[in-house]
């Protein structure tokens, strides 16, 4: 996969969207800049398989699976890559995983944490792509990490963005709240969930999340906005 990415100088003519490589002095052109995978695509697919064929041998892996599961995203087989992490979530939910990274060493980081946050790699782009087919794939991969994670905070944070994009503003509302509780200190969610608080009419509510997110991060982005958002609604009550 990393041989497949990397940069190809080759004598043939450059395709559309390609670099092309010209004579100083004429200005013809006389190459192009491409990727090996570019000028070979059976380099792609035989990442894909060889992780695939490790993964499957090899399940505790996660190095594989997640090395499968990205050549099969940046390949554009997003379907794909979402079934290949859904196995993983299943076997995180299980009460001994055994999971091993490369050379059968130890995780990067707890489970707990390093998955989920792997997962958001997959479910943000996901959920940017803003297509009906992107919208339902991060939806049901979100879905399997609460199972598999329910106390990590990240899922439902992206759930009540999406339930927002939906135009549930009730589910969001829950999502957001769910995530708060899962995580008190983090400032984007709490920011999340004061606007939340201030657009469904719940002023008190919003104020006091604002206020903890000044004392949580004085000096941060989140605070400034936090107290942007009071001024505003001490001006709403005059």
């Amino acid at each position: 996969w990393s041989f497949a990415g990397e940069i190809n100088l080759s004598t043939k003519p450059a395709e559309k969207g390609e670099p092309s490589i010209r004579d100083l002095e004429t200005n013809e052109e006389v190459g192009s800049i491409s990727t090996n995978g570019d000028v070979d695509p059976s380099l792609r697919k035989k990442a894909i398989d060889l992780t695939g064929t490790g993964f499957t041998k090899f399940p505790q892996r996660l190095d594989l699976g997640l090395g499968h599961a990205h050549v099969r995203f940046k390949t554009g087989d997003a379907k794909g890559a979402v079934a290949t992490l859904r196995q993983i979530l299943k076997r995180a939910s299980t009460p001994d995983t055994g999971f091993l990274w490369s050379g059968n060493a130890p995780l990067p980081g707890p489970p707990g944490e390093f998955l989920p946050e792997a997962i958001q790699g997959y479910t943000v782009p996901l959920f940017q792509a803003e297509t009906e087919g992107s919208d339902a794939l991060c939806k049901e991969l979100l879905d399997a990490t609460v199972a598999a994670f329910p106390d990590h905070p990240y899922a439902y944070n992206l759930l009540a963005a999406l339930a927002d994009a939906k135009g549930d503003k009730d589910e969001s509302y829950r999502m957001l709240k769910l995530a708060a509780e899962k995580a008190p200190g983090d400032v984007l969610i709490l920011s999340n969930l004061a606007d939340a608080h201030r657009d469904r009419g719940h002023p008190g509510d919003a104020a006091a999340v604002y206020r903890k997110i000044i004392a949580l991060e004085p000096g941060g982005e989140a605070a400034a906005a936090a107290k942007v958002a009071l001024d505003a609604l001490a001006a709403e009550k005059e």
